[in-house]
């Protein structure tokens, strides 16, 4: 289960302030100097069954890294999205049956039933990431997003800011440090995920 808030970011310099807080409330904030540059493509089939099951498919490139994430159904409310999610490292090859055997491959197997997948839109991210935690221990990775929905031919810059709850962390430590955000720097959710905003472009 992936649970994270996430936030439309509408002011170029909330990036650097927050990427200057070594300290937000009783959380401490920890900047990676990296900056991860993501190549994102989301797939269907042409008849669209994963969307019409509300399911999302998406391959992302991480230098030579090739990682394919199943994202199932969810719920949100005031940005905060909570949904299944199964993630698994491939090879070069992005048809399923070449994937390395496992829950993922199986469960887009049985979603597809033969049909095959076809692209349907990219995203190009620059993420850089800020670690939240407090005395007892990590609570939440932040990623501020800077990128780029390539929709047909309708491109489309973004920026965003996603807190997403990290493993063995404390639910309530997260919901505080999500309040803290908002209200520190006057944050606007964002009900909507870059799947749903690209395919709204695509649509246009």
């Amino acid at each position: 289960m992936e649970i994270e808030a996430k936030f439309r970011v509408e002011h170029a310099d909330f990036f650097e302030t927050i990427l200057n807080t070594d300290v937000l409330g009783s959380f401490q904030l920890t900047c990676s100097e990296d900056i991860e540059e993501q190549y994102n493509r989301y797939f269907d089939t042409a008849d669209g069954r994963l969307r019409a099951q509300a399911y999302g498919l998406r391959i992302r490139e991480i230098g030579d890294r090739r990682i394919v994430t199943l994202k199932g159904k969810g719920a949100v409310k005031d940005g905060l999205h909570q949904r299944d999610e199964w993630e698994v490292e491939i090879g070069r090859e992005d048809a399923p049956e070449h994937w390395p055997p496992g829950e993922v491959r199986d469960r887009v197997l049985q979603l597809l039933d033969g049909t095959a997948l076809v692209t349907t839109l990219a995203i190009n991210t620059s993420r850089q990431h800020i670690f939240a935690s407090t005395t007892s221990g990590p609570v939440a990775e932040i990623s501020l997003d800077v990128g780029t929905f390539i929709a047909g031919d309708v491109c489309e810059p973004f920026r965003e800011c996603e807190v997403e709850l990290l493993p063995e962390a404390s639910r309530e430590d997260f919901e505080q440090l999500v309040t803290e955000l908002q209200c520190r720097f006057n944050l606007i959710p964002e009900n909507r995920s870059k799947l749903a905003r690209g395919l709204a472009l695509l649509e246009r």
